[in-house]
């Protein structure tokens, strides 16, 4: 009876959802051991293949605490492709977590890359972290996977799987592949610690205030256009001025002159032939 017990409490362990964000396995890519705001426990870089880098110490990075600063200052990169392989034990959900932050181009399509799992899926295709964040600013790449009796299955896709989950930098169409920290989570997208929104750039902003006045200026003249519209249509329904006066009408006044004007011409007349 003790023993069912103990056996009952392990299986309930293993499936308690207490287990749901628990990292198993997480690396400081060209950097050294370190223990992030949250808790997680990143191992120092095991590879030796590419470089080593620390070369992001020289500036702060945008959209990290400041303690995690330097899970995105260092890097390992490689003029070739190269891979972590991290061990899986146990069948279930989990959550790839990939950390990246450009911190040597100022600009977009000078470094981009791939990245697959286990030589089969492409989880991030031409992978450009200026073009998403900008410069020095932390950029978190959350790739949900499911491993279940002896298949991986993620993005809707799936294939074989032996126990071991390799993640593999590809080199891409511009400059050289690249990865500043990673791990493995077990459990779903929702269990994974957010970075806070990105902010928009000043310029950006200032761009879309002028936008706005633009629009403001343009809507103007229509409004005004439309304005002297109403004003005249409202002007042509009122009356301007007194009515015109009726040209057909009677007026007695009208007839007196050329009355007086023929009575003149008429004395004369009769004058001149009593004379005669």
């Amino acid at each position: 009876m003790f023993n069912f017990v103990i056996i009952l409490a392990a299986i309930l362990f293993q499936t308690s959802p207490s287990q749901a964000g628990k990292v198993i396995y997480a690396v400081n890519a060209g950097g050294d051991n370190h223990v992030d705001s949250t808790g997680i426990t990143y191992l120092a870089d095991p590879l030796t293949v590419g470089v080593s880098s620390d070369y992001g110490r020289r500036q702060p990075i945008v959209r990290s605490a400041q303690k995690d600063n330097i899970l995105y200052q260092t890097e390992r990169w490689h003029d070739q492709s190269f891979s972590y392989e991290v061990p899986v034990k146990e069948d279930g959900d989990y959550v790839l977590v990939l950390k990246f932050a450009e911190v040597y181009f100022y600009g977009p399509n000078l470094k981009m890359f791939n990245v697959l799992l286990n030589d089969q899926h492409t989880i991030l295709q031409n992978l450009d972290i200026f073009s998403l964040v900008g410069h020095s600013t932390a950029h978190d790449e959350v790739i949900p996977l499911s491993i279940k009796k002896g298949k991986l299955s993620v993005m809707g896709e799936y294939s074989t799987f032996n126990g071991v989950l390799k993640v593999e930098f590809v080199k891409g169409m511009a400059d050289n592949p690249k990865i500043c920290a990673f791990y493995l989570m077990k459990g779903t997208p929702e269990d994974v610690p957010k970075l806070p929104e990105l902010k928009k750039p000043v310029e950006e902003e200032e761009e879309e205030e002028e936008e706005e006045v633009e629009d403001e200026v343009e809507e103007e003249p229509k409004q005004k256009a439309s304005k002297k519209s109403s004003k005249s249509s409202s002007k042509s329904k009122v009356a301007s001025g007194p009515p015109a006066a009726d040209p057909y009408a009677e007026d007695s006044s009208s007839l007196i002159m050329p009355i007086m004007i023929a009575f003149a011409l008429f004395v004369p007349t009769l004058a001149c032939l009593c004379r005669l």
